[in-house]
């Protein structure tokens, strides 16, 4: 009989700031209220199908926190304050954070917040008070399972679909909480009966192989750039898998036996540590398995893991005293509910999957091998967005098919592994991951290596000042030892480099860095200048518009009319601030233009900033290319140097806004025609703000009388 093993990985990064206590994004909490309790409780009415959970244990440990109801992210915060006292900031991070959910499937089915979602250009001037309510109440419940929504109070609040009242908002935060409290029961309950298995992960998600030493990436990618220190601390990959092992045993009321590597990343050298805490079973992907027995996963030649039939059992891993139990996911089969079947027919999804295992099932038979298992692993969460009905409906559709089945059952992985079993034997296994057998994802890349020197540093400094100081406080050395764990995490890096691309890279970054700032602050030290400037280098080009045409405006200090900087370039201090988790923003933005003779800045307050506040700032730009020259205009004065030499030949307007105008040819400028710049902002001598917060603002210059925009299309 073929077996069949589904294993859903539920992962989120680790989100708290521990020095704050605050979450940086929802995801945790709105994933919770939509993918984790649903995709177990739906087995109550499939008794024969059997599921592997493989629970993060940092996501665990979220769901604790709101369970207790003990935290709270800024999407909740914005959509718990009254919509009547909302400020025009809060507004204009509503319409940023609340419509971050997928169109088709969590927006457009609620008809008030479909019409919220296109009508969000204008609705700082045309929503009303009930339109932001509505907002706060739909950004929330539409992110609820479907399956909670059809009954109880959700039920009411989903078919009401407008006008919500305050009353009404606080009930959907109550349901969402009541939600994520019946997760972790959920799975006790379905684990003790024996339906489901939880496997864990290293309790921050880490890339472990890279943790032990990063130098294993040479093996899959000999010729990829390396950070230039090169990290190797198998103790924190110990540390890793003994702290999710204990809070599995808390939880769960005994030791894990399997688990699912994050990202599914292996290498021999990590076996060890795994065995040393009990873990019998692993698995990974098939092209792991490719590599390992030097066979091609799949092929037009027939010589392939998937025709042979190989891919479609246990494999053994003994060498000396270390054995361990690997399984092979099918790449494929595990895609297409992942990335293929969401906009397929239910009933035609669940069909073409039963036809492709009844293949498998054929060849293997006719090979003769005994107790075939087929892998499915997979993203247990954000593939149902993309699914209608939260991917209730193929679920059902599928789990039914299977049920009818005879030739095939399913199982958990230690079901499997019983004395009958006929692994087959792996005398090698290959460093790599579930992508592209390697770890491209994780190292190798610009941004990838500068983040693992960050860390490699921090972490060499804290073993530093712990040998230098044996007595300090032991409650500030374990938070800084914590944090370091956490940015050993694997999330950080994923968003780094080329691969992914999403609205919360910048969040992702920041908080990368402020988790290692955390481990100089948790210890009495102030972070070094390099963790305040973003990791990644398109940093300036996320924030930036480009000029369309030139302009000359007026310098007075006043917007003189609407279009005067219309046609300018805009870097957005907002935004960026964001990013750099900024408690107030001085600058909205920094304007930039030009004409024939001059380059023209602007800079305006934020909205909550007061104009005689703004007008007693200190502002100095720094010139750094094509001259090195230095601009001051504060304490009621202004001063313009230029290669140490004082230049007269500038105008500037400071009233609401900061309006200045430099001649191009100050600057002497050649061929390339950049001007590089950076803006601080200052109080007496205490710095506020510095734009960019990294790099610099680059200007290109038309060349004289060329007439043409460097940044047009």
């Amino acid at each position: 009989m073929l077996k069949l093993a589904f294993l859903w990985h539920q992962h989120q990064p680790y989100y708290k700031n521990l020095l704050t206590g605050e979450y940086t994004l929802p995801w945790v909490r709105l994933h919770g209220v939509k993918d984790y309790l649903d995709m177990v409780e739906i087995l109550k009415d499939y008794p024969s199908i059997k599921q592997v959970f493989n629970m993060v244990p940092s996501l665990l440990e979220q769901i604790m926190d709101y369970t207790r109801d003990a935290v709270s992210d800024h999407h909740l915060e914005l959509s718990k304050r009254e919509a009547s006292e909302l400020s025009v900031e809060d507004k204009t991070q509503m319409t940023r954070l609340l419509f971050q959910a997928n169109y088709e499937n969590l927006i457009a089915p609620f008809r008030k917040y479909k019409w919220l979602y296109h009508s969000r250009e204008n609705a700082l001037t045309e929503w009303t008070v009930d339109d932001w309510r509505d907002l706060q109440c739909l950004a929330n419940l539409a992110w609820i399972d479907p399956s909670f929504r059809k009954k109880g109070k959700l039920k009411e609040l989903t078919e009401k679909g407008e006008r919500y009242s305050e009353e009404n908002k606080h009930e959907i935060f109550n349901s969402q909480r009541k939600i994520i409290s019946g997760i972790i029961p959920a799975l006790r309950e379905f684990m003790q009966a024996g339906q489901i298995e939880i496997s864990t992960t290293p309790f921050f998600h880490p890339i472990m192989p890279l943790l032990y030493d990063t130098s294993s990436a040479l093996t899959a990618m000999p010729n990829a750039p390396m950070p230039k220190s090169r990290f190797r601390h198998p103790e924190d990959v110990d540390k890793q898998v003994e702290m999710a092992v204990n809070l599995y045993s808390e939880q769960f009321g005994k030791r894990p036996v399997g688990m699912w590597p994050s990202e599914g990343s292996v290498s021999e050298e990590i076996l060890p540590i795994l065995q040393k805490h009990g873990i019998k079973w692993i698995a990974t992907d098939e092209e792991i398995l490719a590599e390992s027995l030097s066979v091609p996963a799949r092929s037009t030649a027939g010589d392939d893991l998937v025709s042979s039939g190989e891919l479609y059992r246990a494999y053994n891993y003994k060498k000396n005293t270390i054995e361990m139990a690997v399984f092979f996911r099918d790449h494929a089969l595990s895609d297409n509910i992942g990335f293929v079947y969401s906009k397929w027919d239910p009933e035609k999804a669940a069909n073409d999957f039963i036809n492709k295992l009844k293949a498998i099932q054929k060849n293997v038979t006719k090979k003769g091998f005994p107790d075939p298992i087929v892998s499915i692993i997979l993203d247990g969460e954000n593939a149902w967005e993309y699914y209608k009905n939260d991917g209730h409906d193929f679920l059902k559709a599928l789990y039914g098919e299977i049920s009818k089945q005879s030739w095939m059952e399913t199982t958990t992985y230690t079901d499997f592994l019983s004395p009958s079993a006929n692994p087959g034997k792996l005398k090698k296994l290959f460093p790599g991951s579930w992508i592209n057998h390697n770890f491209s994802v994780w190292i190798g890349h610009e941004e990838d290596n500068k983040a693992w020197d960050l860390l490699s540093k921090t972490r060499s400094e804290l073993v530093e000042f712990q040998r230098e100081n044996p007595n300090y406080d032991q409650k500030g050395l374990a938070a800084a030892w914590r944090e370091i764990f956490i940015a050993e995490g694997s999330d950080w890096c994923w968003w780094f480099g080329d691969e992914h691309v999403g609205p919360n890279n910048d969040e992702f970054d920041s908080l990368y860095r402020t988790h290692l700032s955390n481990v100089y602050l948790s210890t009495g030290r102030e972070p070094p200048e390099e963790l305040y400037r973003p990791v990644r280098s398109n940093f300036i080009l996320a924030h930036i518009s480009k000029p369309i045409d030139y302009i000359t405006p007026t310098i007075d200090g006043h917007l003189t009319h609407y279009y005067e900087w219309n046609q300018a370039g805009f870097f957005d201090c907002m935004k960026a601030g964001s990013t750099m988790h900024r408690s107030e923003n001085i600058l909205q933005g920094i304007w930039f233009g030009y004409d024939d003779q001059n380059l023209y800045l602007m800079m305006k307050g934020s909205i909550t900033l007061e104009y005689e506040r703004f007008k007693s700032l200190n502002v100095e730009i720094e010139f750094q290319e094509p001259q090195k020259g230095h601009l001051y205009i504060g304490s009621g004065r202004a001063e313009f140097l230029m290669n140490g030499n004082i230049m007269n030949n500038f105008k500037y307007g400071l009233e609401h806004i900061l309006e200045i105008a430099i001649p191009l040819r100050s600057f002497s400028l050649e061929a390339d025609n950049n001007i590089f710049l950076r803006i601080s902002l200052r109080k007496g001598e205490e710095l506020l703000e510095s734009w960019p917060p990294a790099d610099s603002l680059i200007i290109p210059i038309p060349k004289e009388g060329s007439g043409e925009i460097p940044w047009m299309v």
